[in-house]
């Protein structure tokens, strides 16, 4: 009769799933220790243009959903185009007025174009402004160059 002492293939079958075990230990400790991306402001903003009169228009900003942002953050450009829309310029511009939402939703166009300063504030923020929310809006008046 035969006797096998040699444990070599238990030995080497637990070894296996050891190395297993440990590797997919190390990769999942990696991959969650490392901290979630940082979520980034979600804002929704549309924008409208409005004519006052033959040489100056403005732009309406107005904050549609989303987090808060902080408008002094913003930057605003303005691209003229030739009718082939090919760019003619781009200027940066800089807001005019701001409008909390309560106010900008009572205004007509005629009141738009010549703000009362009761109602709306210089962009200077001299009240507590410094945050644009749901409703709130930024008006840009812009004068068209006179091209004669």
């Amino acid at each position: 009769m035969r006797k096998d002492k040699a444990l070599s293939e238990i030995v080497g079958a637990l070894i296996l799933v050891a190395l297993v075990i440990t590797g997919i230990g190390i990769i999942g400790v990696l991959l969650l220790s490392t901290p979630p991306p940082e979520a980034k402001e979600k804002v929704v903003l549309s924008s409208s243009c409005l004519q006052c009169n033959s040489s100056s228009f403005i732009i309406v900003t107005r904050h549609e959903g989303g987090d808060t942002i902080d408008p002094q953050k913003m930057k605003f450009y303005l691209s003229t185009e030739f009718f082939n829309r090919t760019i003619m310029e781009r200027v940066i511009v800089y807001p005019t007025w701001f409008y909390p939402a309560e106010i900008f939703s009572s205004l007509d166009k005629t009141q738009i174009c010549s703000p009362s300063y009761e109602d709306s504030k210089e962009f200077a923020f001299t009240r507590n402004t410094n945050i644009m929310k749901n409703g709130d809006v930024i008006v840009i008046w812009y004068q068209m160059k006179n091209n004669g």
